[in-house]
């Protein structure tokens, strides 16, 4: 599995949990789970919009906007994580599937967009 990938999985399993704070429950399509991710990080994004009092004058293309930003950091960290486990496996001589990253997703409401780290 690729870095991305695995950081989709890592995004999904943050959505399932944060999901059901707003009522809402993570949906699977046959349509594959890059849309299901997208589709349902936007239903998160508008229920995160919709109950904030700062957001209300913003209109979903924000969301849309929001989506972007995390798609772009998820893909820069897989990069740098491929060249950076890459580099750290030669030089501690291990496997570089015993290097494991964890990321931590942080919401901004005032700009409404997720924070990678």
């Amino acid at each position: 599995m690729s870095y991305l990938e695995e950081f989709m999985q890592q995004w999904k399993m943050y959505l399932k949990q944060h999901l059901s704070h707003f009522g809402l429950s993570y949906v699977e399509t046959d349509s594959g789970d890059d849309l299901d991710v997208k589709v349902n990080s936007l239903a998160y994004f508008r229920a995160l919009r919709e109950t904030s009092t700062t957001l209300n004058s913003l209109d979903d293309s924000r969301d849309d906007l929001a989506w972007t930003m995390l798609e772009k950091q998820l893909s820069a960290l897989a990069r740098k994580a491929e060249v950076g486990t890459s580099n750290l496996a030669a030089k501690l001589h291990i496997d570089t599937t015993q290097i494991q990253i964890s990321l931590n997703f942080s919401y901004d409401n005032e700009q409404h967009i997720v924070y990678v780290s």
